[in-house]
């Protein structure tokens, strides 16, 4: 069957000649077939190099049925979207038009002052207490996700009474729906701002809303970086696709990466498929398509939290680019090599990891001992962390279960590429299974950086 074979998109290298074991290689392969044989997934590609060469590349399953995926095959990244934005607001820290330090009102208005903010104090999400606002947010908090901003996930307002007002005002995100009827009425509620609502409308409703927790307090992930796409979209005067595109596509050879899908490239476009909490699961491809997601002319808001698609090989231009020091494998620089240092160092307050900071409720990538740079997931002990990347890993995933990491001191990064929202993790773990198994294929000593 078309779902369990496994097709080689190609390599640059052989994988031995950078110390990668071949059977390694074939050991990620048969894993990702057995996920898509099972049902955990309708598909998966992984991108494997080392050096900043490609060792391995390749997939299964359908992007829809009865049409395999292909090396070119377009996804939604989701939460992949926030390393790009991070890196566009470190562009404007770099030109002196940002610094972190700042406060968010100075470029979006004063509704952003402390003075005109809440924080949840207490009582449950029909009758919420509140306090005055201690400290103003700063482009470091949205940067770091410790700003006091939710997101309005399904479920989560049972135990953060903010999260039922941004459900109202957002609308309600499907992760975490009982059922898939739910999930699919989720996604076409768009919230009281309706569906004609852009990225300024957005990111002034969201001012209006409570934070869980006074900024700087706890690390929660919540709706900081829509807030710093429009940031960018301020102080750059572009839209954010436009900086995007100018800025970090174009000059990567990013061709495929962007808000929506050209109509030249719908036949590329992967279906998504969501798994609710209660078993079973539906494709959702056409809700999201008549909500105008990733319909060219009809995208509603360019989101830096999460509005990109992209192609495998895209996404590991950029990624590459940071991993090599802000310089793309084509050899045009983006970021200085210092920006790029300080993005991948833990910012959480005295070296903490995620979980000893946390609020609880979803996020992409949670565990002991990884902590949190600007944009990225760094792992600061692997040990507590139960999982084979070094220290100083880092990366992140995105809410259809593609993730990617960077892994510095073995100079790896892979990129995996799937369409389901809703795997269940605990019964498949399989981003710690992916690691573990490309930690599996290295056999040399640790490898120098190229760059």
């Amino acid at each position: 069957m078309a779902k369990t074979t496994w097709t080689d998109f190609g390599a640059e290298v052989q994988a031995q000649e950078l110390g990668v074991d071949g059977n390694g290689c074939k050991r990620i392969e048969n894993q990702i077939a057995s996920w898509v044989e099972k049902g955990v997934m309708p598909m998966g590609s992984v991108l494997l190099a080392r050096n900043g060469k490609i060792v391995h590349y390749g997939g299964c399953g359908e992007q829809a049925p009865g049409k395999p995926i292909k090396e070119d095959t377009i996804y939604r990244i989701y939460s992949m979207t926030k390393p790009v934005t991070a890196v566009a607001a470190m562009m404007l820290v770099e030109e002196g038009l940002l610094h972190l330090g700042m406060p968010v009102h100075q470029v979006l208005g004063k509704a952003w002052a402390k003075e005109n903010m809440k924080v949840v104090q207490g009582g449950t999400s029909e009758e919420p207490s509140y306090t005055e606002c201690q400290q103003d947010i700063t482009i470091s908090h949205l940067l770091t996700h410790t700003s006091g901003l939710t997101y309005g996930f399904a479920g989560m307002e049972k135990i953060n009474p903010a999260c039922a007002l941004y459900q109202e005002r957002m609308g309600t995100i499907a992760q975490g729906s009982l059922t898939c009827e739910s999930a699919l009425q989720s996604m076409q509620d768009f919230g009281i701002l309706g569906p004609q609502a852009n990225l300024k409308m957005q990111v002034e409703e969201l001012a209006s809303l409570p934070l869980s927790f006074q900024p700087g307090e706890k690390w929660h992930y919540g709706m900081n970086v829509e807030a710093l796409g429009r940031v960018v979209e301020v102080v750059s005067g572009k839209t954010l696709g436009e900086f995007f595109e100018e800025r970090i596509f174009a000059p990567l050879g990013m061709s495929d990466t962007a808000f929506f899908v050209p109509k030249s490239k719908l036949d590329r476009f992967a279906a998504v498929r969501y798994s609710c909490l209660a078993g079973g699961s539906a494709d959702i491809t056409d809700v999201l398509a008549a909500a105008g997601e990733y319909v060219e002319g009809k995208v509603r808001v360019e989101s830096g939290g999460g509005g990109l698609v992209s192609t495998s090989m895209d996404y590991f231009r950029f990624a590459q680019c940071l991993m090599n020091g802000g310089i793309g494998n084509n050899g045009v620089r983006i970021l200085a090599r210092r920006t790029v240092e300080y993005m991948i160092t833990n910012h959480l307050p005295n070296n903490s990891d995620m979980e000893s900071m946390a609020l609880p409720g979803y996020t992409e990538i949670f565990a002991k001992g990884t902590g949190f740079g600007l944009g990225l997931s760094v792992v600061l002990d692997p040990v507590p962390a139960q999982d084979s990347k070094s220290k100083g890993t880092f990366g992140w995933g995105g809410l259809a279960g593609t993730v990617f990491f960077c892994d510095p001191v073995e100079q790896t990064c892979c990129v995996f590429m799937t369409q389901n929202i809703g795997i269940n993790k605990v019964q498949c773990p399989y981003r710690v299974l992916l690691s573990n198994l490309v930690a599996g294929c290295l056999i040399d000593g640790p490898a120098k950086s190229q760059v």
